[in-house]
């Protein structure tokens, strides 16, 4: 028999069989070695002898800073434009001129915005490019928005009052209802949800599941509110928004849900502190903007029927 056959047959043997000796050389066999250390030849599987290889473990923190390094840059940013006017609003203004206080604050952030989106807006352009009411998702949302404001009227109002604490110290404001929607609804539906759902939470779904994502950007933005008595339902209304947002991959659906939250939130609350409630007029557009919506979105899901 020749070195050839020799060498096949060794091979071919069962490898699942416990050798003693070498079938090629006839030396003895090191259990420590998938081969016999005389003449090289392989008498089972290296994965009986060679430890398997583990991967090693990636947290949260270093895949963002991996695959979304944009994320703390921008939360950073917003975290100390929120801090500075806070600090400018304590040194310039009265402690009861909440007024003065909400419009530094919320031109402060809008600013912001402006900016970060100029910067990226690469990130936020196919955002915006979707309209998002074609998706029952947008819908789903809305509806969800009524039990999140009765739990909103429930523990900001009733459990609230019977601590006897408050979270608006609205004081002597004196503004109009126009004012008051452009300042409390608009400005903040639309820079808070370019910087949460549009940056921060896009760029997340690229390092996590969608799921932790959307739990990180809501944590995010219940933590800049800066308010621990509204800290778990800011957790809330975050979460409904990027579920929206993720579901309908628009940001216009989150828009609307947080301008009608904030616009439904002021109706209940304002009144309690003397300031104008909203006017029925402006519910009327509102009903109006809502039926324009389902046509569009009636149409453009037609579209592709």
């Amino acid at each position: 028999m020749d070195l050839a056959q020799l060498r096949a047959d060794a091979v071919i043997e069962p490898l699942e069989e416990a050798l003693s000796y070498c079938t090629y050389c006839g030396l003895p066999l090191n259990s420590r070695f998938y081969f016999c250390t005389g003449c090289a030849t392989p008498y089972k599987h290296p994965e009986t002898v060679l430890p398997g290889v583990m991967t090693p473990y990636v947290g949260d923190s270093t895949l963002i800073a991996r695959r979304a390094p944009s994320v703390m840059p921008v939360f950073w940013t917003y975290l100390g434009v929120v801090l500075g006017s806070a600090i400018v609003s304590e040194l310039a203004f009265d402690e009861n001129d909440f007024g003065a206080r909400m419009i530094t604050g919320t031109i402060a952030v809008a600013l912001a915005t402006c900016i970060v989106a100029a910067v990226y807006w690469r990130s936020l352009a196919i955002q915006l490019r979707r309209f998002g009411f074609g998706s029952f998702a947008a819908w789903i949302g809305l509806t969800a928005l009524a039990p999140l404001l009765g739990l909103n009227y429930v523990y900001h109002i009733i459990f609230l009052r019977w601590a006897g604490a408050t979270i608006y110290p609205v004081g002597d404001i004196h503004w109009s209802c126009w004012e008051l929607i452009a300042l409390a609804c608009v400005l903040p539906a639309i820079t808070e949800e370019l910087a949460f759902r549009g940056l921060l939470q896009h760029w997340l779904q690229a390092a996590l599941t969608p799921v932790r994502a959307m739990v990180i950007a809501s944590a995010l933005f219940a933590a800049l509110h800066f308010s621990i008595l509204s800290l778990p339902y800011l957790f809330l209304v975050g979460m409904l928004l990027g579920w929206t947002k993720w579901k309908t991959k628009s940001l216009y659906p989150s828009m609307l849900i947080h301008f009608l939250h904030n616009l439904i939130a002021i109706q209940f609350v304002v009144p309690l502190h003397g300031v104008a409630a909203i006017r029925p007029s402006l519910w009327l557009a509102s009903g109006g903007v809502f039926l324009v919506l389902y046509v569009r979105g009636a149409c453009y899901r037609s579209s592709f029927a």
